[in-house]
């Protein structure tokens, strides 16, 4: 989809515009309450943040924070409160939810000769796997089963693509939920988050299609600011275990070219590096793994996470709520080398006063 569609699609960027619902009530209609910026933060691996700011909560005559109708505001904006965020432009009806979570931080300033604004802000539906941390074990299961039976504990919809080898014994040591499948995300090579639609996805990046969406330098795409570092790259993972039954050696391998959103007409660090050095840099690593098949897997993981920070960078454009993590786009107008693919693992929304932009953060295995 080039910025063209996407204008037709979005009401050619005119008119910025957002809901935000407290409760199932809109809080800028049906309460009303006067919002002068709402923002929104995604990334892979860790719980969405909001936050909105409220101008009109405070009644100066009876110094207490009231709706404009005289409702009691932290009856309203309360710990806990269910949140839901859409973004977009023109009709409120049409906007594209972005989040769903919960109200977790409220705060406020009284200055001189100032009246007090309220600023609220919290997390998606992930906040609770972010409390406390815990210990548990689990014999014979896979990853994915492991993760499945943390969320059903929350009683969350999922997305889980299963991993293929199951383990005799699985620890959770002290941990939050959120940290442990962090874990065993990153050992698989895995995603994981909470969807614009309230799902938990657990499962490979989306890296490996063209970008569902084409901005270009000076149309759409504001600014952009690449790099690329060969620093922590490698071109050969090594992963060594030991199988106790036959008492025998395991070792699994990966090499550049084997990453994860690799593309064929382009060269990964691993490459480059590979050139220059004539010859590979390995990366050899002792890790708990007890077959072939699961120590080659592990090293294929080891490898797509250093190669995706060879490219790194971090962009600026108009507001477009469909621009999320997990995602590709294309950036076009920056030169050869620069114009490509880009996977997409953070995004920041932004409504207020000036308009709607949307900041994200790439990452990429080749150039």
């Amino acid at each position: 989809m080039d910025l063209v569609a996407a204008s037709s699609q979005s009401g050619a960027f005119y008119v910025p515009a957002f809901t935000i619902r407290v409760d199932g009530q809109l809080l800028t209609r049906q309460l009303p309450m006067v919002v002068t910026q709402v923002e929104v933060d995604r990334t892979l691996g860790g719980a969405a943040h909001f936050s909105f700011n409220i101008v009109n909560a405070y009644n100066q005559e009876k110094r207490e924070f009231e709706t404009s109708s005289g409702g009691a505001v932290f009856d309203i904006l309360k710990f806990g409160a269910r949140v839901e965020i859409a973004v977009g432009y023109g009709d409120h009806l049409r906007l594209t939810p972005i989040l769903s979570g919960v109200v977790t931080n409220l705060s406020t300033g009284f200055s001189e000769g100032g009246t007090p604004e309220l600023s609220v802000s919290g997390y998606d539906n992930m906040f609770p796997m972010t409390l406390g941390k815990r210990s548990h074990s689990w014999k014979d299961v896979s990853d994915s089963d492991v993760v499945n039976i943390i969320a059903k504990g929350y009683n969350l919809s999922t997305d889980i693509v299963p991993t293929l080898e199951k383990h005799d014994q699985t620890e959770q040591n002290q941990e939050s939920d959120i940290d442990f499948i962090g874990k065993l995300a990153k050992r698989n090579h895995y995603e994981f988050y909470m969807t614009e639609r309230n799902i938990l996805r657990f499962g490979p990046p989306r890296d490996t299609s063209n970008g569902f969406l084409t901005l270009e330098w000076g149309r759409g795409l504001l600014n952009f600011k690449p790099e690329a570092n060969l620093a922590s790259q490698i071109s050969k993972v090594k992963i060594i275990g030991w199988d106790p039954q036959t008492k025998k050696t395991i070792i699994g391998e990966a090499s550049a070219g084997e990453e994860s959103g690799a593309e064929a007409s382009r060269k990964s660090g691993g490459d480059r590096l590979r050139a220059i050095k004539n010859g590979d840099v390995v990366l050899e690593l002792r890790q708990p793994v007890f077959t072939e098949a699961e120590a080659r897997e592990r090293a294929k993981a080891v490898l797509s996470d250093h190669a995706k920070t060879f490219l790194t960078g971090e962009a600026e454009s108009i507001g477009l709520p469909e621009l999320l993590p997990d995602t590709n786009v294309f950036l076009g107008n920056l030169g050869g080398m620069f114009s490509k693919n880009y996977y997409v693992h953070s995004t920041n929304h932004k409504v207020d006063s000036s308009g709607y932009r949307t900041r994200f953060k790439v990452k990429e295995t080749s150039l």
